[in-house]
């Protein structure tokens, strides 16, 4: 992928004036010199005067990481399309409700945190609804995302909960007495845990105890957030907050959803509650940039950018705490 970007690139910069250049990258980019909302109809009533916004919330929901050594995002950023679908709720004076459709194993805790606040914000702003209907699974940070929403619903073969924050390590130190690889780590005596978690050697109690402090921490707010969302009491929600996972009838009967169901159902949902009769579910469109035509490339050849980049994931991020609402 480097070495077709790379290669339009030169053929860009040979064969134009500069001109005609600035020309071919207006053709793609999508800045303009005054920013117009543009949505297109995606279901629903297509006549209606009314509209909900549909945004979708899909895959591990986590920053994106664009070093790559390129100038452009091979990945779609997801704070930056979220930022944008907001501004198209603020702004856009048709739109009375956001339908937010999710489809994700849930991701880090911080990104996940943030997409919930976000959520919320625009609503207080706007006083627009969202509703959450969850697709395949919406679990862990994903139900996090969820849960800042008015009504949630599921259709039935969904997978729903895994309530809990996750944090994983390497610890390789066996396998490098074996193969003879020793590692070599220079502390201060002032900063005993600065190797914390480090992959050749083992957690002391103490460290255990810090993390797990850390732990406990985010998980009693999942906590909260929970049982504030669905109006259960702490008590009820760490019943069911072992990390298990429900169908959707189940999260039904747990008070974890509102409602089993199909988009239909969740755009008659947004409508009852922004108080319209009808409306046409739209989405915000784009004019294609660069690195939107590279993620889609990207997205259409193998699986090899993706192996890679979660191998290089694994590699320099082995020995780094990681907290996952997975």
């Amino acid at each position: 992928m480097k070495k077709i970007a790379l290669f339009m690139l030169l053929i860009i910069g040979i064969t134009a004036s500069p001109a005609a250049a600035q020309g071919l990258f207006s053709l793609f980019s999508s800045a303009e010199p005054k920013k117009t909302i543009r949505v297109k109809f995606v279901d629903g009533d297509e006549e209606a005067k009314d509209e909900i916004l549909l945004i979708s919330i899909k895959g591990v929901i986590q920053e994106q990481d664009n070093q790559d050594g390129m100038p452009f995002k091979i990945e779609k950023d997801l704070f930056e399309n979220l930022k944008n679908d907001l501004e198209v709720a603020r702004k856009r004076k048709a739109v009375k409700a956001i339908l937010l459709e999710i489809n994700s194993p849930g991701g880090e805790v911080t990104a996940s945190d943030i997409v919930y606040q976000q959520l919320k914000k625009v609503q207080k702003e706007t006083e627009k609804p969202v509703v959450a209907i969850i697709g395949t699974m919406g679990a862990s940070g994903a139900y996090y995302v969820a849960c800042a929403a008015k009504k949630i619903l599921a259709h039935p073969t969904s997978i729903i909960g895994s309530i809990g924050v996750l944090m994983q390590a390497f610890n390789l130190e066996e396998l490098a007495h074996k193969i003879g690889f020793k590692a070599i780590t220079l502390k201060s005596d002032k900063t005993p845990m600065k190797d914390l978690l480090s992959p050749f050697k083992e957690v002391t109690p103490e460290e255990r105890a810090m993390l797990m402090g850390i732990i406990d921490s985010i998980y009693n707010r999942f906590i909260d957030i929970v049982s504030e969302s669905r109006n259960l009491s702490r008590e009820q929600v760490i019943k069911i907050a072992d990390g298990g996972i429900f169908t959707a009838d189940r999260a039904k009967e747990l008070g974890l959803i509102d409602a089993v169901g199909y988009r239909e159902d969740a755009i008659a949902e947004a409508c009852d509650l922004a108080d319209i009769e009808s409306a046409a579910l739209v989405k915000r469109v784009t004019k294609k940039s660069i690195s939107d035509i590279l993620s889609d490339m990207s997205a259409m050849s193998s699986g090899v950018p993706a192996l890679r980049s979660e191998l290089r994931r694994l590699i320099m991020e082995n020995g780094t705490p990681q907290l996952l609402f997975r």
